[in-house]
């Protein structure tokens, strides 16, 4: 194997190192994403059950308003019946009375029906209130996580691209540009061995001469099919 195209295969295997640091640089951003739809789904629901309870509080004043004002109607009309003597008026006020008692009775029970349903609304509430704080504290200790993941990762990378380019220095030009032009398209393994007398990467057979040519000059050729580029693993 020449040694420029030694030189090459180092400069490679630093190349898929940088690709996969890449990705994991990459992979960051989705997990903090994740966590930010958990927040606005929680927020969300927060925000629902907030306008729920606030609904049903002005039902319940609105009630307590009307059975405050129906009661003071049923004192109004005992105490008118204990003031009248004609048989009419006297029928005429505990009309009144047993209306205003019926009116109280079903905005009782209705009371308490709303009352029991605010209280499993103001649990609710609570309880995605604390949702809201749980996912906001995972938030900012996820986000010092992947913050300190990214520095290392970044520092990783920039002395990875340090390294490449060192080595890049002792491969000629015009095969380090051919190499740079495949592997930027496939972002993988853009240089392969002959494996017999067959592209390593597609399985595509090299015609005789070419193959010897390569086994004897040591030069690298492109696969005429997949495109990589191929040299002989000796000579």
């Amino acid at each position: 194997m020449k040694e420029d195209v030694a030189a090459l295969l180092e400069v490679q295997s630093d190349d898929i190192r940088i690709y996969g640091i890449e990705e994991r640089l990459e992979a960051l951003t989705p997990r903090m994403a994740a966590l930010e739809k958990d927040r606005k789904r929680a927020e969300d629901a927060l925000t629902q059950a907030r306008r729920e309870l606030e609904s049903d509080e002005h039902k319940q004043r609105d009630l307590q308003d009307r059975l405050r004002q129906h009661r003071e109607h049923r004192d109004k009309s005992e105490n008118l019946l204990g003031q009248v003597s004609a048989p009419r008026e006297a029928a005429a006020a505990m009309a009144q009375i047993e209306q205003a008692k019926k009116f109280i009775a079903d905005e009782e029970r209705e009371l308490a029906t709303l009352s029991a349903r605010l209280s499993e609304q103001r649990a609710l509430v609570a309880e995605r209130e604390q949702s809201v704080q749980d996912i906001a504290r995972l938030q900012e200790e996820t986000r010092g996580t992947l913050d300190k993941e990214r520095a290392t990762l970044e520092r990783e990378l920039e002395d990875v691209h340090a390294g490449r380019e060192q080595k890049a220095r002792r491969v000629p030009r015009s095969l380090l540009q051919r190499y740079d032009r495949i592997r930027s398209k496939r972002r993988s393994t853009a240089i392969f061995p002959l494996r017999g007398q067959s592209c390593a990467n597609c399985d595509t057979a090299i015609p005789v001469q070419r193959h010897s040519t390569m086994a004897s000059t040591g030069n690298t050729e492109l696969c005429e099919v997949c495109g990589v580029l191929l040299y002989a693993a000796s000579n």
